[in-house]
């Protein structure tokens, strides 16, 4: 069975094809660069080029995968969160395809097929329960999934997601963006316990707007003191890194272990961070089992799209209404 899925939730337009859960093209294209030098996405930026890209992408994604429209089975597109206008580009197309084609429609959560991610070309096996944990520029989220019909948030960010935090952050030191790249660059290990932050954290949610405070001003407090050099922004941010990901995964093993989970699945931008990943794997035992996808799984892509869409539609009888709206919030 052929899915095609489509994935237009903020900056990234892309297409993929899968037969079953086996990824057999994945096309994306990316408006990052147009977005570098206001230093973050701007919707109306990233709608227009998806309006522009859409048609593409899905052409290279067919012509990739040796199949033609007439072929493919099942139709899948991101309806929720994001921004609004970006995502009303992939669905409106999504449910387009599927009234001309007369092939059935379903639209995706596609934090759920971040999740997903560790899942496609069958790397594992699906076995419930477990706990999902989404790290992007947009959510910091810990789920415990029963089903992908059943999941259940219980532990989110109260402000800024870790990626959010990690791009001010690095705005404020002249880095550039996306911030999470080159924060993971600078890191040093022997740096990590230089400077003392910290994160708040209520129960499993999470706060990261103290910390991204506490840079800002360490470093307008080293500027005056003209003792910011080279090496001291090393350290901080190494030490910004290191809080803010140890924060994260603490958290997401106290909730393994009160709900009695034995698997943890990861998904989203942020889990291709060099650091993060070594600190996961190192949680793995007799006990726990980490999963992480590939990094080319990691960002926004049609591929988790498809693969979540065919789940939903072959296991659980899912489709939706070609009615089905947009949503910027879950």
């Amino acid at each position: 069975m052929y899915t095609l899925g489509i994935e237009t939730s903020c900056d990234e337009t892309s297409c993929a094809v899968l037969k079953n859960y086996r990824v057999i093209s994945n096309v994306t294209i990316s408006s990052l660069k147009e977005h570098a030098k206001y230093g973050g996405v701007i919707p109306e930026i990233a709608t227009r080029l998806h309006l522009k890209n859409i048609d593409k992408v899905l052409n290279c994604a067919l012509k990739e995968a040796k199949v033609s429209l007439k072929q493919i089975n099942l139709i899948a597109a991101t309806h929720s969160p994001g921004l609004i206008g970006a995502l009303v580009v992939g669905l409106n197309f999504a449910e387009a395809l599927a009234l001309s084609l007369r092939k059935p429609f379903i639209g995706v959560n596609h934090l759920h097929a971040h999740i997903f991610a560790p899942f496609l070309n069958n790397a594992h096996p699906i076995e419930f329960p477990f706990l999902g944990l989404v790290v992007s520029g947009g959510h910091t989220e810990i789920y415990y999934v029963e089903d992908f019909t059943r999941i259940r948030l219980v532990g989110k960010t109260r402000d800024d997601a870790c990626g959010e935090v990690f791009d001010k952050v690095a705005k404020t030191y002249g880095l550039g963006y996306p911030g999470g790249p080159h924060i993971d660059r600078l890191f040093k290990a022997s740096c990590k316990n230089d400077f003392s932050f910290k994160c708040g954290k209520i129960g499993f949610d999470f706060s990261f707007s103290g910390i991204k405070t506490a840079l800002v001003y360490k470093k307008l407090e080293l500027e005056k003191q003209k003792k910011l050099t080279r090496k001291t922004v090393v350290s901080l941010l190494s030490s910004f890194q290191e809080e803010v990901l140890e924060t994260i995964v603490a958290a997401t093993c106290e909730a393994a272990s009160k709900f009695k989970v034995r698997k943890i699945v990861c998904g989203g931008g942020v889990i291709a961070n060099r650091s993060l990943r070594r600190k996961l794997t190192s949680k793995i035992s007799a006990d726990l089992r980490v999963l992480m996808p590939p990094l080319e799984y990691t960002t926004d892509n049609g591929a988790i799209v498809a693969g979540l869409g065919f789940y939903l539609y072959n296991r659980k009888g899912k489709e939706s209404p070609l009615s089905l709206e947009a949503r910027a919030n879950q």
